[in-house]
């Protein structure tokens, strides 16, 4: 084949990683006993299923294959398909009996009889009333209310005892008995202005050990914590369809800087009796963020956030769901914000856990200039600093007896490796639970006492191990990835790096993708993919294995023949508090001087770094940091692909965390402004968005309109019918236009005449 039949096979493959990749991870079935984890590995068609023994660590086949396809041969008349097992997963009903389905029959099967059991299918009425257990118990699909999108979907979440299904519908907490499947509404008054909404938990996170179970259910099933939503004086934006016959306008409720904030309102619903809503008494909350923390194991209180929309100022109280007073617990401010907006603003992440034993509560501060874990009780005193040091704890995971487990950046010299670790309630030493290098992904067993280890880097597939509880290896392969079509599609490793800040003193780490034909001898153009806002830390030390990951479409970047370099600057977190910091005030701090001198010591590092033929791209945030990279560095940035562009800090409420509000630092905005800008811009510019992006849309435009009139030549990718993020059709055009742009403007750019 020649070079540009391979380049053009390989750009092909990494549109789909999944499919050269296999093995990445386990989606474990636990043994009720707890004596075993049980998975499956492999292709469809020579699929293997193993049981691993959680005392000993040995990993044994589960059953016999033929032996199970011949009883589902001899249960239906039909041979399954391939070699393998049939089936991906699978869940223990006994410690020797399995159930899974195969397409639409489902089955159990008696591992040492080899017997297999197909279920009877439900009734077909039953089925298309709606009237089957199943149906009735199924968690069904609704749309609630998340802010500056669009309605997303959530599923309904079931209460502790499994009577009821907990959802919105029509703008209202609604509760579904899964006896007769028949709803009913706890709050009347729900409209368009006037909504509520509850959080929402993916149960597929919760399974996989990857998100603490909060649920607005109380304990016993007798309460729901809810939020009344009122939108009344928002500013409303304009999303508008043109695919039909007629154009359709949706108006959507989006808060911009310094404007009106939707007022968030927290009750306690009454689920048995019906008796009207109590309102958590936390004063007047039209300018800041309630947030409900979780319920006391007994159901007497529940825990409730509280901040201020300048996220300087946070709150914890305790609230008696019968009469909605509340007492305070906590309060911590701090001269810059003390959470990160959009970890309140949308996932609901405070930071905050309550022990089991409902006598004390776990706080995460980085009040010492690092993020560590803080004891508290229940009246609110400070039992202990329970971690310290120059490193990051990251998420408190689970209280098993009387130690706390969370993740953590702990070792200082890689900063950015993500271990599990523990430390003793009361205070301790602490203990990193996994090693070695990289990123360390654990699913804890249910019953505590042992975990799976994903470990990976960049450059290494993923490999999980099964540890006790304190750290003991008992199995130190369970499975490793395979990544042979990925070797045989055209693999180079991905490599970590670390270079200096523009201050020459901090470390800066980031990752850089090659294309599958990678030479060190030669030199090659380099893209920079880019976020750089304050929210998110993106290079990702792990190993790329999902197309749609940001690591993922670096490597698809990198197919065309380019260098792709993801680095996290000053002013993004994960790291020490001042190094967070730098954003504040002015946003972008030094976050363009940072990014040029990376790419300068890069090139410094590895000859084959072409520093005249540099380019860089990012979306949302990134569109942002990409265009103020193009104007403030010519001398490094050619060419800038900004994409779901948030230009405006004005635009929307999610800068004032970082710069405050408009009307207490009107220099800040003003400093932030990249439309004041566009006269500077030297470089080659091609812009891209989405036409039913409500929350940047007129971002673009209002960027086109002042490069037109500036007269700036500029090209601008109009995708119509897409949102904040783009459909696959619509991705892979858009790639198709920012590979010939970046061809034209970067790869194949002639040098300056001296």
């Amino acid at each position: 084949m020649t070079d540009s039949s391979n380049s053009a096979a390989a750009q092909a493959a990494y549109k789909d990683l999944a499919a050269l990749i296999s093995d990445t991870t386990i989606i474990p079935a636990w043994s009720p006993d707890g004596s075993c984890v049980g998975f499956t590995s492999g292709s469809k068609e020579q699929r293997q299923a193993w049981r691993v023994d959680l005392a000993s660590g040995e990993k044994s086949p589960l059953f016999d294959v033929a032996a199970l396809r011949n009883a589902l041969t001899k249960a239906t008349g039909v041979t399954p398909a391939g070699q393998g097992v049939p089936f991906e997963h699978f869940g223990f009903i006994t410690p020797t009996m399995i159930a899974f389905a195969v397409g639409a029959d489902r089955f159990s099967y008696d591992i040492p009889s080899g017997s297999a059991f197909l279920v009877p299918a439900a009734n077909a009425l039953d089925t298309y009333l709606g009237m089957t257990a199943e149906a009735r118990s199924t968690p069904r699909p609704f749309k609630r209310y998340t802010p500056l999108v669009d309605p997303t979907e959530a599923y309904e979440v079931p209460s502790p005892d499994g009577k009821q299904l907990l959802s919105i519908q029509d703008h209202n907490v609604s509760l579904r008995a899964t006896v007769d499947g028949r709803s009913r509404v706890l709050t009347q008054d729900g409209a368009a202005e006037i909504q509520w909404n509850i959080d929402w938990t993916n149960p597929m996170f919760v399974m996989l050990g990857l998100t603490p179970p909060v649920t607005n259910w109380s304990p016993q099933a007798a309460h729901i914590a809810a939020y009344r939503v009122d939108f009344r004086g928002m500013h409303q934006a304009p999303q508008v369809h043109y695919l039909k016959q007629e154009d359709e306008v949706v108006y959507r409720p989006f808060c911009k800087a310094g404007g009106v904030l939707e007022k968030l309102s927290l009750f306690v619903l009454d689920a048995i009796g019906g008796r009207a809503p109590v309102e958590i008494q936390l004063g007047e909350t039209r300018d800041t963020y309630p947030c409900f923390a979780g319920w006391l194991p007994d159901g007497s209180e529940l825990i409730v956030f509280l901040m201020s929309r300048d996220c300087r100022r946070v709150q914890i109280f305790a609230a008696d769901p019968v009469t909605g007073a509340t007492r305070l617990l906590l309060t911590e401010e701090g001269a810059t914000f003390v959470r990160m907006h959009h970890d309140i603003f949308y996932s609901r992440k405070p930071g905050l856990a309550i022990t089991p034993d409902g006598k004390h509560f776990l706080w995460m501060s980085e009040r010492d200039g690092w993020k560590h874990i803080y004891q508290y009780d229940l009246s609110g005193k400070l039992v202990a600093q329970l971690t310290q040091g120059e490193w990051v704890a990251c998420d408190v995971v689970r209280v098993v007896g009387n130690e706390v487990l969370f993740t953590a950046h702990s070792n200082p010299a890689r900063p950015y490796d993500l271990h599990l670790c523990s430390v003793p309630l009361g205070g301790g030493a602490m203990k990193v639970l996994t090693e070695g290098n990289g990123k360390h992904q654990c699913l804890i067993a249910p019953d505590g006492k042992t975990f799976l280890d994903t470990r990976s880097t960049p450059s290494e597939p993923p490999v999980i191990s099964l540890r006790k509880l304190d750290g003991t290896l008992l199995n130190a392969e369970v499975l490793k990835a395979d990544i042979s079509r990925l070797q045989q599609a055209g693999f180079a490793a991905p490599e970590e790096f670390c270079v200096k800040a523009a201050d020459g003193v901090t470390d800066l780490w980031g990752v850089m993708y090659k294309p599958h034909d990678f030479d060190p001898k030669k030199k090659y153009p380099v893209i920079e993919y880019i976020y750089g806002g304050p929210q998110v830390a993106v290079a990702d030390h792990g190993f790329t294995s999902a197309s749609l990951t940001q690591g993922g479409m670096a490597l698809r970047v990198a197919q065309y023949g380019y260098l792709v370099v993801m680095v996290d600057a000053r002013g993004t977190p994960e790291r020490s508090k001042a190094f967070h910091d730098t954003c504040y005030g002015t946003f972008s701090g030094v976050m363009t001087a940072d990014h040029a001198a990376a790419l300068r010591n890069l090139a410094a590092q590895y000859p084959y770094v072409d520093l005249d033929r540099v380019g860089i791209t990012g979306g949302s945030w990134g569109a942002y940091s990409s265009f103020r990279c193009l104007v403030e560095q010519p001398d490094i940035y050619k060419a800038a692909v900004p994409f779901a562009p948030g230009f405006d800090p004005l635009s929307c409420v999610l800068y004032e965390c970082y710069i405050g509000l408009p009307q207490d630092n009107p220099e800040g905005y003003r400093k932030a402004d990249l439309y004041s800008m566009v006269a500077q811009v030297k470089g080659e510019l091609m812009l891209g968005g989405g036409t039913s992006d409500h929350a940047t849309w007129t971002d673009a435009m209002k960027m086109s309109e002042a490069l037109i009139r500036a007269g700036k030549l500029h090209q601008f990718v109009v995708l119509p019918e897409q949102y904040h993020g783009f459909d696959s059709v619509h991705f892979d055009y858009f790639y198709r236009c920012m590979s010939a742009f970046f061809d034209q403007h970067v790869k194949n750019r002639q040098p300056a005449a001296a």
